[in-house]
């Protein structure tokens, strides 16, 4: 008498949607979560560049001084395109490159605590410099953007860093005075 339940109970399918759906499920839940902490974190990557990229063009257009006031006020905006994160600091420097085809830092501002950066610390990134002819100058905006997922699905805190070099457009420089923009 037991063999034939036994042999009934290997053969009844009734209950195969359900037990499927029980292994199923998780997974199905686990690649939506992964993929949703994934495409959130190329946003933010892919932002963080376009943002930088477009704070280095306004400070390449500036022919007026600009002051340390305003490369905060950049900052916020670099923060505000990004939107929604906290940990966003930035740096601009302006490089020169003189006669002897050495590269100098006629200025640099930080936000966030970042350090201004002198001609001393030039070596630790003159490989990333693009050949530049004497006298010409350049302006370096760094990013520096913490991000941290909203899900843990393998995906650890990242920095994501942008350098983007750009030429002032139109004057030979972009004329800098340290302390606040006067008002007129």
């Amino acid at each position: 008498m037991r063999l034939p339940s036994l042999k009934r109970f290997w053969t009844d399918l009734s209950g195969g949607v359900a037990f499927e759906t029980v292994i199923i499920f998780p997974i199905l839940t686990w690649a939506w979560i992964g993929s949703f902490a994934f495409f959130d974190a190329y946003r933010v990557y892919n932002t963080s560049v376009k943002a930088t990229f477009t704070v280095a063009d306004l400070l390449a257009r500036q022919d007026e001084w600009i002051y340390d006031s305003d490369i905060a006020g950049y900052g916020n905006m670099l923060g505000a395109m990004i939107r929604d994160h906290d940990g966003i600091t930035m740096r601009v420097t302006q490089i020169f490159r003189d006669t002897d085809g050495n590269y100098q830092v006629d200025w640099s501002e930080g936000t966030g605590g970042l350090f201004d950066y002198t001609t001393a610390n030039i070596a630790t990134f003159e490989d990333q410099l693009p050949d530049m002819a004497t006298g010409e100058r350049v302006i370096l905006v760094e990013s520096f953007i913490e991000y941290e997922p909203a899900f843990n699905v393998g995906l650890n805190d990242l920095t994501f860093e942008n350098f983007t070099l750009t030429r002032p457009r139109y004057a030979n420089q972009v004329p800098y005075r340290e302390g606040v923009r006067p008002t007129t």
